[in-house]
């Protein structure tokens, strides 16, 4: 193997090592953002957060579904 070919090779550790670092930057960054904002501390507990959320608004888009059925009922409106 040739001098070049070595510098290549480092050249391109080099690199994946710098991407590496930014990389795990951007995660804990992630992580600094869930907790502060949703005071969750790993990916598990963001994803039961949502689960429960996305249950919620289900649950109010239902109740609203429901709301709007009767105020159409009792105040017809016609087109």
């Amino acid at each position: 193997m040739t001098t070049q070919r070595l510098l290549e090779i480092k050249e391109k550790i080099d690199n994946a090592k710098t991407q590496q670092a930014e990389v795990k930057g951007q995660i804990r960054s992630v992580e600094d953002q869930m907790f502060t904002k949703f005071e969750v501390k790993t990916e598990g507990a963001a994803n039961e957060q949502l689960t429960k959320r996305a249950s919620e608004l289900d649950k109010m888009e239902k109740e609203f579904e429901i709301g709007e059925g009767e105020i159409e009922d009792k105040f017809p409106f016609e087109e």
